[in-house]
This record gives C-alpha cells, structure tokens and sequence, in this order.
C-alpha cells in the first residue's frame, strides 16, 4: 500500500521545496506562494487519499468481512455457507435387527404384536402384507432421531426407512450446522423410534449404527481462511492439478488427495482420498467426485477411491504396577493409544514400532509391555475382515503410496499379565 500523506506533510514539503530552489521567502497568510502551496496540499492529500482507497480494496490483506467477500467474488472465490453434515447414501446409516436374537422381518412383529395389533399398524402406514398377507416391509417414518451414546449429538433420516430384511440403509442428516457434529464410525447408536407409540413393543430390539464416518460438517470460511483462496486463485486454472487440489480440500474431512494420472488408462486420473477419518465414506468419496469434476479439463475422466487399507492386528500383554487398582481401565487405555496411533498414519505413511512401545510404556501404571504377534492383511470395510494376513516380526513397516494402516477394537486385543 502507498505511503499515506497529510495536508501538513505536503505543505512543509513544498515549503522546503520552494525556500531551497527559489528566492521566494514570504510565505504569509495573504502571499501567493502561501496560497499555491494551500491548493497543492489539499489536492494532493485527497489524491492520496483516494489512492489508499483504491488500494484497501484491491488487497486482501487489508479487507475484512463483507469488503473481503466483493473482493473474492471478483477473483471467483466465495466464503461458502456454513455445512450441515450429511450422508444421503445408502452403504452408511442403518438400522437394523438385533443380531443376537437371529430374527427375520416377520418373527420380529409377529412375537410382539397379536393380529389386531398389527391391523393397527397396517392402518397406520408402519407395516405393509404382500398379496398372501405375509409381512412385507416395516417403515420406519422419515425424521426418526438418531444419536450418539451422550445424546450430545443428533441427526434425523431423510427418508422413510423401509425394512424388508433384517437391516435398511437411509440417509441422515445433522440437526445442525458445522463441524461439531461430524461424528467417526459406529457414533451413531441410539434412536427415538421407542417415542412413536405404535413401535414401541419392538424399539428395543432394532439397533443402529454409521458403518463409516460422517465428516462433511463445517463452518463458513473465517476471513483468514478466505485470503488464503484468494491468494491462490490465479494459480489454480481450472484443468490444472492446483484446480483440482483446491476443489477436494474444500471438502469437509480431506486431509489431502493423492493424483494417480493415466491409472485406467490415457486421459484418465485417479484421485485417491487421504481423510481426517480413519475410513473414506463413499458419501465422501461421491462429493470429492462432484466437485473435481468440474475443475477437470475437457476430455479427463476422473476417478476418485479410497487408498486400500492394510489391517493391523497386535496382541500384547502388560504388567501393571502393584498399586494399580483398576488394571482392566490401564489395559483399554493401551489398546486406544495403539488404535489412535495406527490410525492418525497418512496414506503411504510408516508405523514406527518403538513408538508404539513407548505409547503403551508412557501410561500411568504400566510395568511392562510384552508383544505376542503382529499382522497385516488386506482389510475388508465393508465386511470388517482382516484377509491374507502375514505374521511379522516387530519392526517398522511402511505403507505403499496407495495405502494406509487401519486397525480397531477387533484388530488389537491385550491382556493384563499377572
């Protein structure tokens, strides 16, 4: 920004101007020099003025709020609204029957309702019978409540939930908007079907669950976030891999994408998803493809996947210090720091094994920690099964570039050593 000058500042100025290259000496009130150097003075000081001006809106670093955003729109940036997590697919939400009672559909009305009772819930819109008067669907309404164990965070289904097995898939969104409710795998567990009078005899017995993480949350950009966009939008042409970059970062839960150009072929570019998520939702997967689209250049096909997940299995024991009085908690506590550890790793990123040892070794009332065996194998998300594992000695292991370390509570068991 130009240096801003007053009145008095061009007024001495031209003063000393005049007084060092001149014979002019009166500078009176009533002389002319006095009254050339007034009209310079203020003329230039409202030049300058409009100058600063000038200046203020066209750099970003010295505008804020709504100034800021007139300014990004003329660059073809904007703040963005703030988002509502979502998941509108149907492979993420579920509701489903209690695995443990082995019900289909009909056993699960038909040992909690009497024949009149079902009438009812036909006529109602809750149940529908095919032509031989077998029980065809259950329908859970539209708006049904779900949350997490705390109930601190709540979501609603989009659509009817319409069971014709023992599980039905809906979309879900959040009551609210912003990061806060962007929720992991398995948060979503509780649900407010017990409050429709109808349903409540078989409330109890259908769970729910988010088999991925919902991480599409956020909060409109801070002025700070927002001279960022504009700082690079000249560099990020569209059809360009900045272009490209730029758009999947702007998606809530990106941690970063990985290019893999010409993978099924020329014109072709996968992008492979680094989240903030231990798991790539395929909610998460659909909305970095929307929006890359748009920024790929004429005649690109664009692919977009998740890295493929190496699964970590770990059996330890530890010995806990005889103070110790709860050494189950000390146990849990471990197996988190290992799960939390494996899980933070970024695509292509490297397990270190002594820092594992130094996680479980640091915690409060750990004597020892004694490794059993350590696997990996191609991990299923979808199924949940770690397969082809390979017994490992205990060293570090480095993922490839297109793959990541997963594990979780199935994968990391410990015992307390006695």
């Amino acid at each position: 920004m130009p240096a801003r000058r007053n009145y008095l500042n061009i007024y001495n100025d031209g003063k000393t101007r005049i007084t060092n290259n001149t014979p002019i000496s009166n500078f009176n009130p009533q002389s002319l020099a006095k009254a050339f150097l007034d009209i310079e003075a203020l003329e230039l000081e409202e030049l300058y003025s409009r100058v600063n001006d000038v200046s203020r809106a066209i750099d970003p670093t010295q505008n804020g709020g709504r100034e800021l955003d007139k300014l990004a729109f003329m660059v073809g940036e904007n703040r963005d609204t703030a988002v509502t997590a979502t998941d509108i697919t149907n492979t993420n939400f579920k509701f489903y029957i209690d695995q443990r009672l082995n019900w289909t559909l009909s056993d699960l009305i038909e040992k909690n309702y009497n024949e009149g009772e079902i009438e009812i819930l036909i006529a109602n819109g809750y149940l529908t019978i095919d032509s031989n008067s077998t029980i065809s669907s259950l329908i859970i309404p539209k708006g049904t409540i779900v949350q997490n164990n705390g109930k601190t965070i709540q979501y609603t289904t989009i659509d009817d939930a319409i069971f014709i097995g023992t599980e039905v898939y809906v979309g879900v969104t959040a009551l609210s908007s912003g990061p806060n409710l962007n929720v992991q795998t398995n948060v979503l567990v509780l649900h407010t079907i017990g409050e429709i009078s109808l349903l409540q005899k078989i409330a109890s017995f259908i769970k729910c669950t988010n088999v991925f993480p919902i991480q599409n949350g956020k909060y409109s950009l801070s002025d700070n976030e927002l001279k960022y966009m504009i700082s690079i939008s000249k560099s990020a042409l569209p059809g360009n891999d900045i272009s490209i970059r730029k758009a999947a970062l702007s998606i809530p839960g990106i941690r970063d994408i990985i290019f893999e150009k010409g993978r099924y072929g020329n014109g072709t570019v996968n992008i492979l998803i680094d989240s903030i998520s231990p798991i790539v939702s395929n909610g998460l997967i659909a909305a970095v493809l929307e929006k890359v689209s748009v920024n790929a250049s004429g005649g690109d096909l664009i692919y977009v996947n998740r890295p493929n997940y190496i699964g970590v299995e770990l059996n330890f024991n530890i010995i806990t210090e005889p103070t110790v009085s709860n050494p189950t908690a000390i146990r849990d506590l471990a197996r988190n720091q290992i799960i939390q550890y494996v899980n933070d790793t970024v695509i292509g990123g490297e397990l270190v094994w002594n820092k594992m040892i130094s996680l479980v070794s640091n915690i409060t009332g750990v004597q020892d920690f004694i490794p059993n065996y350590f696997k990996l194998g191609d991990y299923d998300i979808m199924n949940k099964i770690n397969k082809n594992q390979i017994v490992l000695r205990f060293a570090n292991q480095k993922a490839k570039y297109n793959e990541r370390f997963y594990t979780d509570l199935g994968l990391v068991t410990a015992c307390v050593a006695k």
